[in-house]
């Protein structure tokens, strides 16, 4: 199995601290992921970084410093405010659906931290997040440095998904970064569990994690996919973005773990 990168993909080198604000390589890098994009119809930007030896790979670097919407990547640092914060006590505690018919069939039921996060249940985390409360809420996001969130008392329940908060592609990846190498403000043991229910797919040789997210900005369907690709000792982080017209809602949810997988089984990884 090759787990190297294609020699013909030009690659940047960045010495980074974790500690820093947000790590950016010294020059733009543009790997040919363009036809990953085009074959969902979709515009957007990949940031992948190479943990084991210090490498990106940036496509649209324009694009990776414009501000979005986190919409439900949020999930991933509202579960660790919840945990710590104990408004939620584990993965199977459970918060009643209340009984607001929706639209996505699976939120229409009551839920557990563990299957919120699997059907990226936005009702789940709103209510969390009305537990947690705007100030518990800004203070750990804050010294998280998740993006620019506007957090008040009338935004509580829905500041990531709609609004005024925006977070670029490399404050996601500068997030997940800190996230996987246990530099958050969380105990370890919430950010394991953490790390255990954003598990994608998995096979004997690697594992695939990451959590997406999916919102309308500018009257523009915008789409992510952070996480990162663990195989043989070695681990990749990634954020995709992604943006479409809303006639192309189908193939645009598809986009976003599409293009990823792509990226990776161009690499030769993620063999079944």
């Amino acid at each position: 199995m090759r787990t190297s990168i294609h020699p013909i993909w030009l690659l940047a080198i960045l010495f980074i601290s974790l500690d820093s604000c947000t790590v950016k390589p010294a020059k733009d890098v543009s790997p040919n992921f363009q036809p990953f994009f085009q074959e969902y119809g979709v515009e957007g930007c990949f940031l992948l970084y190479d943990l084991n030896n210090d490498l990106y790979q940036i496509y649209n670097s324009r694009r990776c410093e414009e501000g979005f919407l986190p919409a439900s990547t949020f999930k991933i640092i509202n579960a660790l405010i919840a945990l710590e914060t104990g408004v939620v006590t584990g993965q199977d505690m459970v918060i009643p659906w209340d009984g607001e018919v929706r639209s996505v069939e699976e939120w229409n039921r009551d839920h557990t931290l563990a299957s919120a996060i699997q059907y990226s249940s936005v009702p789940y985390f709103q209510e969390v997040a009305r537990r947690i409360g705007p100030e518990r809420m800004k203070e750990y996001v804050d010294d998280s440095d998740f993006g620019r969130m506007d957090i008040s008392p009338e935004t509580i329940d829905r500041f990531w998904l709609w609004g005024n908060s925006r977070i670029t592609p490399w404050e996601q990846m500068n997030f997940i970064i800190h996230f996987y190498t246990n530099k958050l403000p969380f105990s370890q043991e919430h950010i394991d569990l953490v790390k255990k229910l954003i598990i994608l797919k998995q096979s004997d040789k690697w594992i695939f994690s990451g959590k997406t997210g999916m919102t309308v900005q500018d009257g523009k369907n915008i789409g992510w996919l952070v996480g990162y690709y663990e195989e043989n000792g070695h681990t990749w982080l990634y954020v995709c973005n992604v943006e479409s017209g809303q006639e192309n809602s189908a193939k645009f949810r598809e986009s976003r773990r599409g293009i990823t997988e792509k990226v990776f089984k161009s690499m030769g990884l993620m063999e079944e």
